[in-house]
C-alpha cells in the first residue's frame, strides 16, 4: 500500500511539470509569432512549442487516477476497485490517443484523431463537471465543499483544452504561406491572432491550477 505522503508528493509534482511544461510552450508560442525573427527560428519555437506542449498533457491524463488516489488515501473519500481501475484505463486510453496523434502529425489520420480527442475532453467536461456540480449540490457519490469545487474547476479545464486547440489550429496553414510567400500582413495577422487566442485559453487554464491547488492545501470551505 503506497503511502498517502507518496500520492501527494507525485500529485504536487504533476502540477510542477504541467506548469512548468505550459510556460515554455507559452514563452515559444510567442517567440513563433514575431516577424522580425527568420523562418526558421520561428518554425523551430513553434516545433519545439509542439513537443514540449506533450508534457502537460500527459500530466493532465494522469492527475484524476492520481488524484483519486490522494483522496482515498486521505481518507476524504471512499473510492471502490472498479472506479480505480476505470480511470486507469481511461488515461492509458487517452495517453495512447495523444501519442497517436503525435505520431501522424501532419497525416490525415492525425486530423481525425483530433477531433476524437475534441470529442473525448467534450464528453470530460460534461461527465466531472456534472459530478462537481452535484457534489457541490450535496449529491452524488463525492463530497461537497472545497473537494466539489476542485472536481468542478477540474472539469473547465478540459473547456480550456478545447479552446487552446480551436484557436491554434490556424497556425498551421499559416505557416505553410509564411514558407512559401514570406512575412505578409495577413499571414502575420493569422498567426498572431491564433497565438493570442490560445494564450487567453493558457492564462485561463493556470488561474484554474492555481486555484485548485489552492483548495487542495488550504481546504478553504
Amino acid at each position: 500500500m503506497i503511502d498517502h505522503g507518496v500520492w501527494v508528493f507525485i500529485h504536487v509534482m504533476l502540477l510542477v511539470y504541467w506548469l512548468g511544461g505550459d510556460l515554455g510552450v507559452f514563452v515559444l508560442a510567442r517567440a513563433a509569432k514575431r516577424p522580425e525573427l527568420e523562418f526558421a527560428e520561428r518554425a523551430f519555437a513553434l516545433k519545439m512549442a509542439v513537443q514540449i506542449d506533450l508534457i502537460p498533457r500527459l500530466c493532465f491524463t494522469v492527475m484524476f487516477p492520481i488524484g483519486l488516489h490522494v483522496a482515498a488515501s486521505g481518507g476524504w473519500l471512499q473510492v471502490p476497485a472498479w472506479a480505480f481501475a476505470v480511470s486507469w484505463v481511461v488515461a492509458a486510453g487517452w495517453i495512447a490517443l495523444l501519442l497517436a496523434i503525435g505520431r501522424n502529425e501532419g497525416k490525415p489520420l492525425a486530423e481525425t484523431l483530433n477531433r476524437v480527442h475534441l470529442g473525448f475532453q467534450a464528453a470530460m467536461l460534461v461527465v466531472i463537471g456534472t459530478l462537481g456540480v452535484q457534489a457541490l449540490l450535496g449529491n452524488g457519490p463525492l463530497p461537497g465543499g472545497w473537494f466539489g469545487a476542485k472536481i468542478l474547476l477540474f472539469a473547465l479545464i478540459f473547456a480550456m483544452g478545447i479552446g487552446i486547440d480551436f484557436a491554434f489550429r490556424p497556425i498551421g496553414p499559416a505557416f505553410i504561406r509564411l514558407a512559401t510567400e514570406g512575412s505578409k500582413p495577413d499571414i502575420e495577422a493569422a498567426i498572431g491572432s491564433a497565438v493570442d487566442g490560445a494564450i487567453r485559453y493558457v492564462l485561463g487554464l493556470y488561474t484554474l491550477l492555481i486555484v485548485i491547488a489552492f483548495l487542495g492545501v488550504t481546504k478553504y470551505f
